[in-house]
């Protein structure tokens, strides 16, 4: 349902501020009024002693400063001032000392008082302008307030939509769309959908039929756990609502109940009560009468449909949706180890492991660390069964703005061939059969004669243990700290940002060494909306779930849906896809693809396809194997029923030398993501202009209508602007080069020139605020502080980048210069041991110490040396793990150093709880943070007296940063 805007929350917020706008208001007219009939008075004193102490008395009492008296250690008595502002005190202090000595000493000069009073006049003057803004803020947070409950509601919606003549078109179209599609079931022959799958785990698979047994096994085990009883407690309470608490699930109105059931134990004891009874009763289980439906549309353009279900079934839903999704996880991943699963390393044939443990020695037979083995580790982390969590509190982070651009209408499909349309649209007769094994290796270059083998016996490790120290044990170190933080929390556009690098470095790595890559992107066509409940039922039957869980799922999936804020919509039943958002629908959108990851290593002989979900990435250096991958996938599509985005679906073949061409076999299309386009004829990608400025059209219109607030304005900006198009943009690395980050740069640039001419968005809400609320020369720092210093938080999306510049590749192929300059030494250097004779000492922990080839005496060549590069550890200084690892790294933000003024004004903040962003510790500021304190912060220190815009209390500040961080609501 859609929640009201005049929610308790809400109606909490409005009365605080409301009262404490009005004790400001009190404050500040009693210290006005004080304030100029001191001025008046001191101005009317001509003896500048006298005057200096009205104005001593008169500015204790003007702001509030109270004195004790106390006593010192020498047992002197004296007097103590009380403010809360360190400054102050130490010269009211000092200066009530110092104004005995100009009773009788006199000596003082005129000079001197002068200096006391202007010092006096500053405190006072700054006080003025802290109740100016204290008061400002509290107007910008009242119409902010105002505008969310004077705005029509039409559900949580993320983004609003363009002001067009017909501004619910695209919605009602959405709408249409989807539910002609998830109220009609799918054409799924389930006979044929069930010899699918005993072609690929079953037929004459001994070792996927014990990898599927053990699974089964599992699975019963699994559901035996379940039906212990007592499945949910206070404890699992909290960590089942801390992950609803991050979903995109509820309202916000629901989760802020959540957020006061976690601090009553009382309410989670009854909650856990009722859902241990509705688990023990699974089979009765049901979703109710009906579950109201809303549409949101998100910031990319497009509309989601969501159910709005209660607070208790979704923690119930939620809690199952999690054990299966750590369970399955855990059974893929044992999946993955099992000799049913083919390894993507290479197999070396012995003479060739003979041959190089004769010439290099026992360093020759080293395997680890090796490149391989990188990739492996880099996929079964990050993009095997991505969606589904590694333990039960793993969390999901996500930030808004942080979304894929749609780019559907972007995309020229005019020269796509009758064929590609065949592919996509599934209508096909049957799927182009894969190449014969033998035939799908070909050979990587011309220099690398010897790869060209069989995978009759898989490689022979030996030092496996060697992990680090041999091939930058740093950059690994880096690497495992990236990998323990995906295990406590996922991050999605993380996973995708690494995932266009490895495009990028792969691309750059083997057209320099292999002479070529191809790759090939496909997108599942409305996956969640479209996902036939025939394939889901007969894929977990096949994997051993039980009749009672099956029509559980059953029923989770055909659930009676209505559409509560249009009367004339009916309750009906769902008959395809999964329900939006929910830890369940994920787990049995990844039972389903499961499938398809174990058909795609089976039909490449054990090639990594790289997935994020329903998107589907496949690169390779050799061809055939791509080939083999697509044919997988479309085999796949077939007998599932489901279906591929033709406008998401393309690919590319690479090479530094010669144009490669892409036969039928492979679709058309480009391989775009975000704003990016990957380009075939650089192997780089590029920013689609196009596409930047039809979004920046989007954004101008988002911004556009006198009613939106300040405070809403800032929030449109910094999703979209600041996050949306940097996001979209993908981050910078150093395969990207450092001409990316000038181009994103640039773009920036172009984004605010278009959207404000002559101008730019400070000045532009600057602008604003004087018009609405009187108050001109508002600094810049103002509008860029965070929120509990009381200032905007304004985001800028060039400070970033800004930091990154100078620390980015400028040319990520002088990486691989170096490797294989390095590389030619390393050959020079072995050849003269082994011309020596020093290798024979090398020789006695390899497989066969007294082996000697034909060419005992010839070292080997070149070409033979590198022939293994990415099987075998490095054997001297060129290490091409270090090296894929540094196009990969991610340049290091250069932090601002810091001025003496801004360390001063930074230790004025301690003791202030709950500081975000700019803190009394500079060491644990975000480099963004540095900057912006360091850039704006004398300013704001000359105008305020510190980097406290109010003082702290006058408003609910703490109330209002916890409250923007509520799903945006735009009235469009």
């Amino acid at each position: 349902m859609a929640t009201s805007s005049g929610s308790v929350f809400s109606e909490t917020l409005q009365t605080i501020t409301t009262t404490k706008l009005e004790e400001l208001a009190k404050q500040r007219i009693a210290f006005e009024e004080e304030y100029t009939a001191l001025l008046a008075t001191v101005k009317a004193e001509k003896e500048p002693l006298k005057r200096l102490l009205l104005l001593v008395d008169g500015t204790k009492s003007c702001l509030g400063i109270k004195t004790s008296s106390t006593r010192c250690k020498d047992g002197r008595s004296g007097r103590r001032v009380i403010s809360g502002n360190t400054p102050l005190e130490i010269d009211l202090k000092n200066l009530d000392r110092f104004l005995e000595q100009a009773r009788f000493d006199p000596s003082v000069s005129a000079k001197v008082l002068e200096g006391w009073e202007k010092t006096l006049l500053q405190y006072l003057s700054v006080q003025s302008t802290k109740y100016q803004y204290a008061d400002l803020y509290g107007k910008l947070v009242t119409e902010w307030l105002s505008s969310e409950k004077d705005s029509p509601v039409d559900g949580d919606i993320e983004m609003t939509e363009s002001f067009e003549e017909l501004p619910g078109a695209k919605k009602l179209a959405a709408r249409a769309e989807w539910e002609k599609n998830v109220f009609e079931p799918a054409k799924v022959d389930v006979q044929a959908l069930k010899a699918y799958l005993d072609e690929m785990f079953i037929t004459d698979k001994k070792d996927a039929v014990a990898a599927i047994r053990e699974l089964r096994n599992k699975v019963m085990d699994f559901e035996n756990s379940l039906n212990a009883p007592s499945q949910f407690s206070v404890s699992t309470l909290r960590w089942v609502i801390n992950g609803l608490q991050n979903s995109d699930l509820l309202s916000n109105e629901k989760r802020e109940a959540l957020k006061d059931f976690l601090s009553n134990d009382v309410i989670l004891a009854e909650i856990a009560d009722i859902l241990n009874v509705r688990m023990s009763a699974l089979d009765r289980w049901t979703w109710g009468e009906y579950v109201p439906l809303e549409q949101r549309r998100k910031m990319n353009g497009s509309w989601s449909i969501h159910m709005d279900s209660d607070v208790l079934q979704a923690i119930f839903l939620h809690y199952i949706g999690i054990k299966w999704s750590v369970f399955f996880k855990n059974g893929f991943l044992a999946t993955l180890d099992h000799s049913a699963w083919l390894s993507s390393r290479n197999s070396v044939p012995k003479i060739d492991r003979m041959r190089r443990a004769y010439f290099l020695g026992d360093r020759g037979q080293a395997a680890a660390p090796n490149l391989e083995d990188r990739r492996i580790k880099t996929h079964r982390s990050r993009y095997f069964a991505h969606q589904l969590l590694d333990h039960d509190t793993q969390k999901i982070e996500t930030h808004e703005g942080e979304e894929e651009a749609e780019y559907g209408e972007y995309v020229d499909t005019s020269r796509r061939r009758k064929r590609q349309r065949d592919v996509v649209s599934n209508s096909y007769s049957s799927a182009i059969a894969p190449p014969p094994v033998q035939m799908q290796m070909a050979s990587r270059s011309v220099q690398m004669p010897m790869q060209h083998q069989s995978h009759s016996m898989r490689m022979h490790h030996m030092h496996t243990q060697q992990t680090t120290n041999r091939d930058g044990g740093g950059i690994d170190s880096e690497e495992d700290e990236d990998y323990e933080h995906d295990r406590q929390s996922k991050r999605p556009v993380e996973a995708k940002q690494t995932l266009l690098h490895l495009v990028s470095t792969e691309i750059i790595v083997n057209t320099r060494l292999a002479n070529e890559l191809t790759c090939f992107r496909t997108v599942f066509e409305s996956w969640n909306s479209l996902l036939p409940h025939e394939s889901v039922l007969s894929i977990l039957e096949f994997l051993g779930v039980s009749e009672k869980w099956r029509k559980f799922f059953q029923k989770f999936l055909q659930a009676p849906l209505k559409f509560t804020d249009d009367q004339s919509s009916e309750q009906r039943v769902r008959r395809r896809g999964t329900p939006g958002s929910y830890t369940l629908s994920d787990v049995l959108g990844e039972t389903v693809l499961f499938c398809l990851d174990f058909g795609v290593n089976q039909a490449t002989d054990g090639a990594l396809m790289h997935r994020l979900y329903d998107d589907v990435w496949f690169f390779n250096k050799n061809y055939k194997k791509c080939v083999s991958a697509w044919a997988c996938i479309r085999k796949f599509t077939k007998a599932t029923g489901v279906q591929l985005d033709e406008k998401k679906t393309g690919s590319v073949r690479i090479s530094q030398d010669v144009k490669l061409s892409i036969d039928e076999h492979l679709p058309e299309g480009e391989i775009r993501w975000g704003f990016l386009v990957l380009k075939a004829s650089n192997g780089r990608f590029e920013v689609d202009q196009k596409m930047v400025d039809g979004h920046v059209e989007e954004l101008r219109k988002q911004l556009q209508g006198k009613s939106k607030s300040v405070i809403d304005y800032i929030q449109a900006w910094n999703s979209y602007a600041a996050t949306f198009f940097s996001s979209n943009f993908g981050k910078a690395s150093n395969c990207f080069g450092r001409d990316h980050v000038d181009k994103m740069l640039a773009t920036h640039r172009h984004i605010q020139e278009s959207i404000f001419p002559g101008s730019n968005i400070v000045q532009h809400l600057k602008k604003m605020i004087e018009e609405r609320f009187c108050v001109s020369s508002v600094p810049d720092g103002f509008l860029f502080f965070p929120v509990e210093l009381g200032g905007l938080d304004l985001k800028s999306p060039f400070v970033g980048l800004l930091q990154i510049r100078e620390s980015v590749n400028e040319n990520p192929y002088d990486l691989l210069d170096e490797y294989e300059e390095k590389e030619r030494d390393d050959y020079a250097s072995a050849k003269r041991t082994f011309d020596k004779g020093d290798i024979r000492n090398m020789r006695y922990n390899t497989e066969d110490p007294n082996w000697k080839p034909k060419d005992a005496d010839t070292f080997f060549s070149f070409a033979e040396f590198i022939a293994y590069r990415e099987e075998f550890a490095s054997v001297g200084k060129a290490k091409l793990r270090s090296t894929y690892a540094k196009l990969l790294k991610r340049p290091a933000e250069e932090p601002i150093d810091i001025s003496v003024q801004v360390r001063q004004a930074l230790n004025q903040l301690q003791g202030q709880n709950n500081l975000r962003g700019i803190t009394s510790d500079w060491s644990s500021m975000d480099a963004y943070w540095k900057w912006v304190a360091q850039m704006y912060g004398p300013e704001m220190t000359e105008k305020f007296g510190g980097l406290n815009v109010v003082d702290f209390g006058l408003l609910p500040i703490g109330m209002v940063s916890m409250f923007r961080q509520r799903r945006t609501k735009w009235q469009g």
